[in-house]
C-alpha cells in the first residue's frame, strides 16, 4: 500500500469510528419511547403487555358484560389522558366523550388496541400510546411535544345509556346539594323556583322572553343570555318539556339527560368564544321566563 492509499485507508476508519460513536451518542425515538414507558410502568408498579410490535403497552381493567361490540358503528366511550411527564393532563370525564363512528377514533394504534382487546360493552382498558404513535414532535395544543400518553377508556352500554346519565345527574344533584328535584316521567330532574304569576299558558308555539343560563356538568357555563327571544319549538327538547311547567315571571332549573338535550354526539360551537357540547352530555339550566308574547 502505498502512502496515499495508506493516509486515505486510515481517514476513513477514523470516519467510521467518529460515525460510529455519534450514531450510539444519540437514542433513536423508538428507544426514547420505550425508556420512558419503561421507568414509568416500574415508577407506578403497573403491569402491562405489549401491544403486537407498536410500542404501545395496555392492560384490560375490566372485561366488558355486555353485548358483543360492533366496532363499525358508533361506539360511546369515556376517556382521561395524562402525558407519562405529568405535562399534561385531561381528567374530566364530564368532557371526554367520544361517539362518532369509531374508525375515525384517534390515535390510530389506541384504537387498534381497544378493538383487538376489548370484545364487549362495559369494558375498561389503559392503553400507553408512545410519543410517535400519538402526537409526535409536535405535539397538538396543550399536548407537548414528544409526549407518551397513557389512556383510560371505557367502553360504555349503550342501551344503558340512559341509565348511567341517569347516574351521573343524581350523583351531580347530590354532590353540589341540589336539593328538590323532580324527576319528570321523560328523566328530566327539575325544580320549579318561582312558578310564575302570568295568566297565558305556554305552549310550542308561545314566543317567549327569558334570561337563561346553560351549564356543563363540571360547572362550566356554556351559554348565557339574558333577554333572549325566540319561540319554545326553536328550542331543545327538554325545554320544551319543563319550561311549560311554569307562566311569566317563573323561573325553572332543570337537568337533562342527552337524549333530550343535544344527543348522542353532542354540538359543535357554531362560532368562536362558544364551548363546543361533548357527546352524550347531561346539561344544566336555570330559565326564567319574563314575558309570554301575545
Amino acid at each position: 500500500m502505498n502512502l496515499i492509499n495508506r493516509y486515505s485507508f486510515l481517514l476513513a476508519l477514523a470516519f467510521v469510528a467518529v460515525m460510529s460513536a455519534c450514531t450510539k451518542e444519540y437514542a433513536s425515538i423508538a428507544e426514547e419511547d420505550d425508556i420512558n414507558i419503561q421507568a414509568y410502568l416500574k415508577a407506578n408498579n403497573l403491569s402491562m403487555q405489549k401491544f403486537d410490535t407498536t410500542g404501545a403497552y395496555y392492560a384490560v381493567v375490566t372485561e366488558g358484560k355486555g353485548p358483543a361490540l360492533d366496532y363499525t358503528q358508533q361506539v360511546p366511550l369515556i376517556f382521561t389522558v395524562k402525558s407519562l411527564d405529568g405535562k399534561y393532563t385531561s381528567q374530566d370525564t364530564f368532557i371526554n366523550h367520544y361517539a362518532g363512528k369509531f374508525g375515525y377514533y384517534s390515535p390510530d394504534v389506541l384504537r387498534e388496541a381497544i378493538m383487538a382487546n376489548l370484545k364487549k360493552e362495559g369494558g375498561t382498558i389503559r392503553v400507553i400510546v408512545p410519543s410517535r404513535k400519538a402526537f409526535g414532535r409536535n405535539g397538538s395544543g396543550p399536548i407537548p411535544g414528544n409526549a407518551s400518553l397513557e389512556y383510560t377508556v371505557k367502553v360504555l352500554e349503550r342501551a344503558k345509556l340512559g341509565q348511567y346519565e341517569d347516574a351521573v345527574i343524581q350523583n351531580y344533584l347530590s354532590k353540589n346539594s341540589l336539593t328538590g328535584f323532580t324527576k319528570s316521567a321523560d328523566g328530566i330532574w327539575y325544580k320549579v323556583a318561582e312558578p310564575g304569576t302570568g295568566t297565558s299558558t305556554i305552549t310550542l308555539d308561545s314566543t317567549l322572553v327569558f334570561n337563561y343560563t346553560g351549564k356543563l356538568l363540571n360547572g362550566t357555563v356554556f351559554e348565557k343570555n339574558d333577554g333572549a327571544s325566540a319561540v319554545l319549538a326553536q328550542y331543545i327538547p327538554s325545554w320544551q318539556k319543563i319550561v311549560p311547567l311554569v307562566k311569566e315571571g317563573g323561573t325553572v332549573r332543570f337537568v337533562a339527560p342527552s337524549s333530550f338535550s343535544y344527543g348522542l354526539l353532542g354540538s359543535q360551537a357554531s362560532s368562536v368564544g362558544q364551548i363546543s357540547i361533548p357527546a352524550f352530555a347531561p346539561l344544566d339550566f336555570e330559565v326564567k321566563v319574563t314575558e309570554v308574547k301575545p
